[in-house]
């Protein structure tokens, strides 16, 4: 069973959520910025709207809409949908989870959100619609 995960600005109620054709999880509506940036060069197609973000964490499929990418056509890896803590957690700043625990569990120098922020600076950048694979 696919399992969906949380991502900022999903409304998990929305009925007219797209669903993914491959796991049938809903989606999250994406911006032509979004899928033109992330996805590879030979993989982008001619018209960029109506595209969403597969949020089954078991899914490889990436994006979806007139076509169906997956995590392997997108640039970035899909922080949700890997398990290695390398993986950005934050596009903008390129802070990882590993870098977030790193503070927390071992230099014990972040108690909180705002700490966490300051020394890595995580979630402080202004380019999540072209950086992040979820937009936001």
């Amino acid at each position: 069973m696919a399992i969906a995960t949380e991502v900022c600005g999903v409304d998990p109620l929305a009925a007219d959520a797209p669903c993914c054709p491959v796991c049938g999880q809903r989606g999250k509506r994406v911006r032509p910025e979004t899928v033109g940036n992330l996805l590879r060069d030979d993989r982008l197609p001619v018209e960029l709207d109506g595209y969403a973000l597969c949020l089954s964490t078991d899914c490889d499929v990436a994006y979806f809409g007139r076509r169906v990418f997956h995590k392997g056509d997108v640039k970035v890896r899909v922080w949700f949908k890997e398990s290695d803590p390398a993986v950005p957690v934050c596009y903008c700043k390129h802070v990882t989870e590993a870098e977030i625990i790193e503070h927390v569990a071992v230099r014990k120098c972040c108690q909180d959100i705002n700490d966490i922020q300051e020394h890595t600076g995580a979630n402080t950048g202004k380019k999540c619609v072209t950086e992040n694979p979820a937009g936001t």
